[in-house]
Formats: structure tokens, C-alpha cells, sequence
């Protein structure tokens, strides 16, 4: 019973730190910003969409999905890569827009996976260079 505890009691206690250091507390603000609230919003519904097909909640989110990427908050880098990286997703975005015009789920389906990998991609692209953009608005 006693090597049984001195396995358990440990085990037990790292898990419980791990779950709980997982969940922010609830009183800390989101460090999202409303236009990232408003992506992630659309993008689960475009998501939703696609698993029930349901073509005009495909398109309609697609859609807002395209104008938010044209949003002067959208752009908050003026470098060539992170505007080859809103074009990318622009061009994803149309992409979904006409599958689901076409109601070719497949299509839309491959569209929306490009359009996800846009996203992790610019998203990688900024923590990369973080610092250095940092640096920038200090100077």
C-alpha cells in the first residue's frame, strides 16, 4: 500500500498543478483583440458549415471573413511578407466563397484547410518576429 502511495500521491499532485495551471483564471482579460474574436467567430462558423452543409453559412462567413482582411486593423504589419500573407488568405477565402457558390463541399472543404493554414502560417510569421517589430515601433 505504501508504494502504491508513493507512486500515486505524486502523480495526482502533478496532474492537478498541469489542470489548473492550463486555465487562466477567469478575472484575467483575453490578450485576443476583437478583430481576432471576430476571425475565430467566423471561422468556427464557416466550420459549421461545412460539417452540415450548409452553403450560405459557408459563404456568408467566408465573405465576412475576406472584408475583415481588407480592415485597416487587419493590417498591423507593412512588411512584403505579412502582405503576401493577407493575400494568401484573401485568395483562400475566395476560394471558400465560390465552393460554396458552386456547393461543391469538397472544394470548400480544401478552402477552408488553406485558409486555416494561412492563418497558423501569419500567426507563426509574427511570434518569429516579434521582437523585431517590436524593436521597430520602439525606434
Amino acid at each position: 500500500m505504501k508504494r502504491f502511495l508513493l507512486y500515486v500521491v505524486p502523480i495526482a499532485t502533478v496532474l492537478v498543478a498541469v489542470a489548473t495551471a492550463a486555465d487562466p483564471p477567469l478575472d484575467q482579460p483575453s490578450k485576443i483583440t476583437p478583430l481576432m474574436h471576430l476571425k475565430l467567430d467566423k471561422s468556427k462558423a464557416i466550420l459549421e458549415g461545412l460539417t452540415l452543409e450548409q452553403f450560405d453559412t459557408i459563404k456568408i462567413n467566408a465573405r465576412a471573413l475576406r472584408l475583415l482582411s481588407t480592415e485597416s486593423g487587419w493590417n498591423v504589419l507593412q512588411t512584403k511578407e505579412y502582405a503576401a500573407q493577407s493575400r494568401d488568405f484573401q485568395r483562400a477565402a475566395d476560394l471558400v466563397i465560390e465552393a460554396a457558390d458552386d456547393k461543391d463541399i469538397h472544394r470548400a472543404t480544401l478552402g477552408y484547410v488553406a485558409l486555416t493554414v494561412r492563418c497558423v502560417e501569419c500567426h507563426s510569421y509574427m511570434r518569429k518576429h516579434r521582437v523585431e517589430f517590436m524593436k521597430l515601433d520602439v525606434e
